[in-house]
């Protein structure tokens, strides 16, 4: 039989109707369908498709695009999203093309638009994209970063992206040990990676020195945050690194969680969110940033009860039914907000190294080769 090319099945559909067509199937299905011919392949590769089709995937309702990746015994592992909520068991797969080789210390730095930013044994970082098996390493950070020889360790990193310049950024904040005759002291030199240029940056210091940041930040707004406690105080604030300026800003404790102690930084439904014990009511407070920038637009979302875990609870998503996900320990729970009930999900292989945070992020087609 003979075979009839793609662009003559599709002579008689409008253009349109095509790309209508294309933006409605997964990740994996568009890779594969980049072989069909060379006006397809151009278009699923154009800015356009890919930046629309991020977008829509984004928004149906079964999330079938939506996964969570984590570190477990030194590997990178990932399940779906409504595989988590709707199937009794939830299997993991791993990623077996990213080259990092072994290790038992991997931190997810973060995600963003389908790219996930790791760190490996704390002096390594590699960007991939899960669903293209698109991967690098990162330039060696240290050899372009303030003072190499003094300092002391990556304390705190973050990942996202500059919309205004189209950029996908890293930024890493490092210990610095320096030595004044007798006096030693500890600043710190913040150095910003840009994966248009393919380089890092020239290193700043931290101007807050009584503030201390660990671990990863969150990306909202063009910003990413960490929760900092200060050195001499019992309050806490958060500071933000503006990705398009580069520059630090700081939002204090809001009047609202006066009394809320071992904050953690988390993102519900795009909006930045504090998850805090509450200690007169033995609970786990969310309370989320509906409007960013506006101090009295926080809001509390749920309580978690007390006495249903037994460890540090990590909101991770929340579905239209009102149902949170969240880790707790090693294990992945469910809280339901109508009947006030925790249940734990099964999952095969699948459970997080401790101190190791997971992340949801969305199937998409962006490429780590951006366009200028």
């Amino acid at each position: 039989m003979e075979t009839v090319k793609a662009e003559h099945t599709t002579d008689h559909l409008p253009q349109e109707i095509i790309e209508e067509i294309l933006y409605r199937l997964p990740v994996k299905s568009l890779s594969r369908f980049k072989c069909v011919s060379l006006s397809w392949r151009s278009l699923i590769s154009s800015k356009q498709f890919i930046k629309t089709h991020l977008q829509r995937s984004k928004k149906i309702e079964s999330f079938a695009d939506q996964r969570i990746i984590l570190a477990c015994k030194g590997k990178l592992k990932a399940c779906s999203l409504s595989s988590l909520l709707t199937e009794p068991v939830t299997r993991a797969f791993s990623f077996d093309f990213v080259p990092m080789n072994s290790s038992n210390d991997i931190a997810i730095v973060g995600s963003c638009n389908g790219l996930i930013c790791v760190l490996v044994d704390a002096c390594r970082f590699f960007l991939f994209n899960p669903s293209t098996r698109e991967s690098k390493e990162l330039p060696d950070f240290f050899t372009g970063a303030m003072f190499p020889k003094n300092i002391s360790s990556i304390s705190a990193y973050g990942f996202g992206f500059d919309e205004s310049s189209g950029d996908y950024k890293v930024c890493a904040v490092c210990y610095l040990t320096l030595v004044f005759g007798s006096n030693v002291t500890f600043p710190r030199t913040v150095t910003v990676y840009s994966l248009k240029a393919d380089s890092w940056g020239v290193s700043s210091f931290f101007y807050k020195l009584d503030v201390c940041l660990i671990g990863a930040a969150k990306f909202v707004s063009g910003k990413i945050h960490w929760i900092s406690d200060f050195i001499k105080d019992p309050k806490w604030e958060v500071v933000c690194f503006d990705l398009k300026s580069e520059t630090f800003e700081t939002v204090k404790q809001p009047s609202c969680m006066e009394g809320y102690y071992n904050p953690r930084l988390g993102v519900l439904e795009g909006c930045l969110c504090v998850f805090s014990n509450y200690s007169p009511t033995d609970t786990f407070d969310v309370w989320i940033w509906n409007e960013y920038g506006v101090e009295d637009s926080w809001a509390k979302y749920v309580t978690i009860p007390y006495q249903s875990v037994t460890n540090y609870v990590t909101p991770l998503f929340v579905w239209p039914s009102g149902e949170v996900l969240f880790t707790c320990g090693s294990g992945f729970f469910i809280y339901n907000k109508r009947d006030n009930c925790i249940r734990r999900q099964h999952t095969v292989d699948f459970y997080r190294d401790r101190n190791r945070e997971a992340e949801v992020y969305t199937q998409s087609l962006v490429s780590l080769v951006l366009e200028d």
